[in-house]
Formats: C-alpha cells, structure tokens, sequence
C-alpha cells in the first residue's frame, strides 16, 4: 500500500509536480509509522491477518528503495558512454564535494578541431567518436569541455594569422615600387 508509486500520486495530490526521492521515502516512512501507530491503538478494527506486520518489512522496502536511487544518484549522459569506451579520465587529488567532472581523454583534441569553425559533430566524426544526440548536448553543456574549447578559440583568434596586421614601414615601401 506505502509504495513509491502511491506515495508520489499523494504528493502530487498535494500540488507537488516532481517529488524528489528523499520526499518520496520520507512519506513512505510517516505513511507507515502512521499505520503502525493506529493499529496498536485501536486493533479491532483490523483482520489479524493485517495486524501482524514481520519486523523487517519496512527497512527492506526503503532498501529497494536506496538500490535503485543510491546517494549520489547521477544523471549524467557522457558518463555511461566514456566508461564502456574507456577514455574517462579521473581527475587526480583530493575530490571535492559535488558531482564529479566527467573529462575524456579526447575532449581536447575535439575542441582543437572546432576552432576553425567546424560544428561538433563533424568534429567528432572527424575523430572516429559516434555519440547520439543526447550525448551530443550534454556534451556542449558540459563545463571542462566548454573551458577547453573556450580556451583553444581564444589561441586560434590571438594567432597572427587570424587577425589582419598592419603592415610596417618598410613593407608599405616595398609595395610601392
């Protein structure tokens, strides 16, 4: 009765569009502690059958609960993907707290090939690298790539051979004869 799917349709009752996972368990904990509680008081009211509750029913079901959304629960579209191609690089020292940077070992090879003006995914096919569109957005969302496409662009643009220079004195000069 306390499951995941009644406990969000009663959230939802409540005006709650999208109920996060730890509001979720906690209705499912008060809904039970709630039937615990009205079944000690008041037992008559209820079949023997529904009385007798086993002790570990309600921590396995917040078990399940856990095992399909862990703490830390990412929803990262890359992350999947680098790890069964093996480029996803691990950034070394001590973690920081938040989510963890996704970065492939080809990130910057790509964004070097984009600073000419070349789209992401000719970019990618260019390099042999075949993701789905999804990927492809998380991928331009994705900060460390966009720092280092970011930082490539700027290079490329503070190259003498991007901008047109004035030319010197002499070579004025020379042009006139």
């Amino acid at each position: 009765m306390c499951d995941e799917d009644v406990a969000r349709a009663a959230l939802r009752a409540l005006g709650l569009r999208n109920p996060s996972p730890s509001l979720v368990e906690n209705w499912i904990r008060a809904n039970r502690a709630e039937l615990e509680q009205q079944s000690a008081l008041a037992p008559e009211f209820f079949s023997p059958r529904s009385v007798e509750l086993p002790a570990a029913a309600p921590s396995t079901d917040v078990d399940d609960f856990r095992r399909k959304r862990p703490r830390g629960y990412s929803k990262s579209n890359l992350d999947p993907v680098l790890r069964e191609q093996g480029t996803l690089e691990k950034p070394g020292g001590v973690r920081k707290p938040g989510r963890p940077p996704v970065r492939a070992t080809w990130f910057e090879a790509v964004a070097r090939s984009m600073v000419g003006g070349t789209t992401l995914r000719e970019a990618l096919q260019r390099h042999g690298i075949t993701l789905d569109k999804r990927q492809i957005r998380a991928l331009y969302r994705n900060k460390e790539f966009r720092r280092l496409y970011q930082e490539a662009r700027y290079k490329h643009q503070h190259e003498d051979s991007y901008f047109k220079k004035r030319l010197t004195r002499e070579e004025r000069f020379r042009r006139m004869l």
